[in-house]
C-alpha cells in the first residue's frame, strides 16, 4: 500500500513539474535571403539544432521560435523587431547577424525591454551604452587590435594595406582598429582602398595593392566579397599575406567561389575544432556534422551558445520577467558553452580570439590568442 501512495505521489509531483512548466515566445530575425543569407542559416541552425538537443531546460520550459527574414536589410530588421514586441509579444529577440541591422533593432528593444541576442554583430557600438543587448561574440576593437597584433608580432609585417568595405559599419569598425594597433606597434598603412558592398570588381584597388607591396594585406569584409577578391588577388599574381576577420571564411561560399585562391588566408575566429573542445561543444559538433555533413560553422555555434544562456535564464525567472531574463542572460562568469568558456559583464562577452588558416581548402587552428 505504501509503494502505491509513493507511485502516485510520484506522478503527482510530475504532473505538478509539468503543468508548472512554460512556452516562452522567442522571436528569431535572420538574413533567410538577401546579400548575407549565408549568415541567417548558419545562426538558425546553431538555434535549430541546439533546440533538437536542449528542448528544455531542469523545470521543463521550453522556447517556441516566431521567425522572420529580415531580408539581409535593416529597415526590415527594425520593422521585424517592432512586430515580435507589440503583435507577437515575445520575451527574447535573437539576431540578426550583422552590425548594422543589429543597431537598427537596438532601440526597440531598449524602449520595451526586451533583451536582444544579435550573438554575432561585433559592432562596438551594438552594445556600448545598451541594457538590453548581448553580444557572445567578440567586438570588433578587440578584433581588430588582435588582427594588427597577429600581423606585425607574428607574421613580422612593418607595412599594411587594408581593402575594405566603406557601405559596411562591421569593416569600417575592423578598419580602424586594426590601423590604430598596427601604427601604434610601429606597423605603416601603405594602401586604404575603399569598395561598397555588391562590388564584383577588385582589381584596380588590388593593382594598388600590388604597386606598394606591403608586407600584409588585411580584408574585413563578408565572405561574398572576399571569395572575388582572392580570386582576383591569386589572377594578378600577388604573393603577400593575407588576413580577414570573422565575416571572411564563415559560410562555404568563400570556399566553394575562391577555391584554391582561398589557400593560406588567416581570420580571427571565436573556436577551431582543432583546438580544445568543451563537453557541450563536442556533442554539438558531431551532431552538426551529422546531420548537415559539413564542417560546424562558428557562427551556428554562438547562437548555439545564445540558446542554451536563454533557456538556463527561463528556468531562474517569473515567467514573462523579460528584465530578469535581460539580467541572467548578460551577465554570467565561466560559461562552459558550445562555443569555448566565456564570460558576459553587461552583455559584452570576455572571451579569447582563435587564428585559423585555410589549408586545403579547409579553416586549420592555428593560435589563440587571450583577452
Amino acid at each position: 500500500m505504501k509503494k502505491w501512495s509513493l507511485g502516485i505521489a510520484l506522478s503527482a509531483l510530475s504532473l505538478c513539474a509539468c503543468l508548472q512548466a512554460d512556452e516562452i515566445k522567442a522571436g528569431v530575425v535572420m538574413p533567410l535571403s538577401g546579400a548575407v543569407a549565408g549568415y541567417g542559416q548558419a545562426g538558425y541552425r546553431g538555434l535549430e539544432l541546439m533546440q533538437e538537443l536542449m528542448p528544455q531546460n531542469e523545470k521543463g520550459d521550453s522556447l517556441k521560435f516566431i521567425i522572420v527574414d529580415n531580408k539581409s536589410e535593416k529597415i526590415e530588421s527594425a520593422n521585424a523587431i517592432r512586430k515580435l514586441v507589440s503583435s507577437d509579444k515575445v520575451d527574447i529577440v535573437f539576431g540578426p547577424m550583422i552590425t548594422t541591422n543589429a543597431l537598427a533593432m537596438a532601440k526597440t528593444a531598449e524602449d520595451s525591454k526586451t533583451p536582444l541576442v544579435p550573438a554575432v554583430a561585433t559592432g562596438d557600438r551594438v552594445t556600448k551604452g545598451k541594457k538590453f543587448v548581448t553580444r557572445i561574440a567578440f567586438a570588433d576593437s578587440f578584433q581588430g587590435t588582435i588582427n594588427a597584433n597577429f600581423a606585425y608580432n607574428d607574421l613580422k609585417a612593418k607595412t599594411a594595406a587594408i581593402l575594405f568595405d566603406s557601405s559596411s559599419d562591421y569593416s569600417i569598425g575592423l578598419t580602424m582598429a586594426f590601423k590604430e594597433q598596427f601604427q601604434k606597434l610601429g606597423g605603416k598603412i601603405v594602401a586604404e582602398s575603399e569598395f561598397k558592398a555588391g562590388g564584383k570588381d577588385f582589381k584596380a584597388q588590388l593593382s594598388n595593392v600590388k604597386a606598394k607591396n606591403p608586407d600584409v594585406l588585411f580584408i574585413p569584409v563578408y565572405y561574398n566579397e572576399a571569395a572575388l577578391i582572392m580570386v582576383q588577388y591569386q589572377q594578378l599574381g600577388l604573393k603577400m599575406p593575407v588576413v580577414g576577420g570573422d565575416g571572411v571564411a564563415s559560410n562555404k561560399i568563400f570556399f566553394d567561389v575562391g577555391k584554391e585562391a582561398t589557400e593560406g588566408v588567416m581570420v580571427t575566429d571565436y573556436y577551431s575544432t582543432n583546438s580544445q573542445q568543451t563537453e557541450l561543444g563536442k556533442k554539438f559538433i558531431q551532431a552538426y556534422e551529422n546531420k548537415y555533413k559539413e564542417s560546424v560553422s562558428s557562427f551556428s555555434m554562438m547562437f548555439a551558445d545564445a540558446y542554451v544562456l536563454a533557456l538556463k535564464a527561463v528556468a531562474e525567472c517569473p515567467k514573462n520577467d523579460k528584465v530578469c531574463l535581460n539580467d541572467k542572460i548578460r551577465n554570467v562568469e565561466n560559461f562552459e558553452g558550445v562555443s569555448g568558456v566565456f564570460s558576459l559583464k553587461n552583455g559584452e562577452a570576455i572571451r579569447s580570439a582563435v587564428i585559423n588558416e585555410v589549408k586545403n581548402g579547409q579553416l586549420v587552428y592555428k593560435t589563440t590568442v587571450n583577452p
